[in-house]
């Protein structure tokens, strides 16, 4: 008996198509759904502002005052609110007293920049990349005390450099004596840490993936393309 001849296909022409991936493995369908929320989420942080801008601007000043009251051997600061409060809601807020204890001297830190700029939006930027990153919502959850911890303490990096850079200047209120060098490294720190509106967006991200993604998260991304790596919910 002889053996079913078998007539061979011609391949087609056309590719079948493939799953279209966009970034690290996901669809830029999903991509495009977790831009979509984190803009959502971020909006509905931002637009009450007005409404809590008393509120959180004095518990800024109380953390303020609790975090550095005394500041160095001879250094004390105190947070205070502006009375009445501005209308402009990017306008500076409040401002830091300064007093040098062994001089008895004192001055006003002016500020260049409102509660709202300096602690609001970098905090609710990154509980919003957060709540927009698909796992599930108890290590969501987990993850916004952690981060909103994180924030704190970036908040709290910007106000000792410019604390130190108030009272190393020469005059009155002068406390710590630093070199040329060591002066200029403080200064660049202080334009790149503080002044610079990008930061308030680029330390919210570094939060967001220090605090988001465990370590089989990052094996999963880089081992696999074809599932993706979190659970959605």
């Amino acid at each position: 008996m002889s053996a079913p001849r078998i007539r061979p296909e011609t391949p087609s022409p056309y590719p079948l198509p493939q799953q279209e991936r966009g970034v690290l493995g996901y669809s830029l369908k999903s991509v495009a759904k977790f831009f979509l929320k984190l803009i959502l989420f971020y909006t509905l942080l931002v637009v009450p502002w007005p409404g809590v801008q008393q509120g959180y601007a004095s518990l800024f000043c109380d953390a303020g005052n609790l975090a550095f009251r005394s500041f160095g051997s001879a250094g004390r600061t105190r947070f205070r609110l502006l009375d009445p409060p501005p209308a402009n809601k990017n306008a500076v807020d409040y401002e830091i007293k300064l007093e040098n204890i062994r001089t008895r001297a004192g001055g006003t830190f002016e500020r260049d920049r409102s509660t709202r700029k300096m602690g609001y939006l970098p905090a609710a930027f990154a509980v919003s990349l957060v709540l927009a990153t698909p796992i599930p919502w108890r290590r969501r959850l987990a993850a916004i005390v952690w981060a909103m911890g994180l924030m704190i303490a970036f908040v709290g990096f910007q106000l000792t450099l410019e604390l130190v850079d108030a009272f190393s200047n020469p005059g009155v209120l002068n406390q710590f004596e630093l070199g040329l060098w060591t002066k200029r490294l403080l200064g660049v720190l202080i334009k790149v840490v503080v002044k610079s509106p990008v930061a308030a967006y680029i330390a919210p991200i570094f939060v967001w993936i220090l605090v988001t993604f465990r370590r089989d998260d990052w094996a999963k991304l880089l081992m696999s393309s074809d599932s993706p790596c979190m659970d959605n919910s």
